[in-house]
């Protein structure tokens, strides 16, 4: 993954779900940008091995081991970052509660716990972590908080509607975030990524369902952690300075077209 070494220098940066996949890779870009990370996951693990390969690179990384659900543990975690880096200037939350996928199921169906605790990490986590990291961005006047959503909060894929419906709640929060804050000095900006493909989403689908959404990608790839780093490091950057309250899309366009188009494709190879 190609950069310009030096975008992040003297920020600290707060990164949950930072353990693996998209998280992991957003740690990883920013520590080389020049970002101080504290690489936060619920597996602390996890936390530790992407913060050791930052180490090994050269670059400044804590590992916090934290439940962004748990008030208290955000409280610690912010505590922490603030303490050790002398502020907080960044905030990116990739933390998701994977473990419920195959309970998230028609609404009909599914236990109301199913929703409580994906609406817990999913929506609340983004609450929490901006509640108590704000105060020290408006201190300094500056500040850059990323939420991740997901292609799922406005187009249906016909499961996971606990999932989903986190997923277009954290847009809402996004938008009331940059609004209340934005004079501030403070921007809070949204990423809604396609389908990644992870060491955390490549078992999740049959070799015939990737097979599909690579159909209807207006790209020769399906989406790598990377290309949801990228977009990241705009979003903390300088260079995104006004931008704000906005959701930037990473899926290869997949929700750039018309729902036929990969049937036309079809038909027209067929003739």
């Amino acid at each position: 993954m190609e950069s310009t070494a030096g975008r992040l220098t003297r920020k600290t940066a707060i990164i949950s779900g930072a353990g693996s996949g998209i998280g992991a890779a957003t740690a990883e870009l920013f520590a080389r940008e020049g970002a101080s990370v504290v690489v936060t996951d619920k597996d602390g693990s996890s936390a530790a091995s992407t913060a050791e390969r930052i180490r090994e690179e050269g670059g400044v990384a804590e590992p916090f081991t934290a439940d962004v659900s748990d008030e208290a543990a955000v409280i610690e975690l912010v505590a922490f970052t603030a303490q050790r880096f002398g502020g907080i200037d960044i905030v990116q939350n990739y933390a998701s509660n994977r473990s419920l996928v195959p309970f998230d199921v028609a609404i009909a169906e599914a236990d109301l716990s199913v929703w409580v605790q994906q609406l817990s990490v999913d929506l609340l986590g983004c609450v929490l972590t901006a509640k108590h990291a704000l105060p020290h961005m408006v201190r300094a006047g500056s500040g850059s908080i990323v939420n991740v959503s997901s292609l799922g909060a406005w187009l249906s894929f016909e499961s996971r509607p606990a999932y989903t419906t986190s997923k277009a709640a954290v847009i809402g929060l996004s938008k009331s975030l940059a609004t209340e804050y934005g004079k501030q000095g403070i921007r809070c900006n949204v990423i809604a990524p396609g389908h990644i493909v992870s060491a955390g989403t490549e078992n999740m689908y049959s070799d015939e369902q990737t097979e599909v959404m690579l159909d209807h990608v207006s790209a020769p790839r399906l989406g790598r952690p990377d290309d949801v780093a990228l977009a990241a490091l705009f979003l903390a950057s300088p260079e995104s300075s006004f931008i704000n309250g906005q959701v930037i899309v990473v899926d290869g366009g997949m929700s750039a077209y018309a729902p036929m188009v990969p049937s036309f494709r079809r038909l027209a190879e067929a003739t």
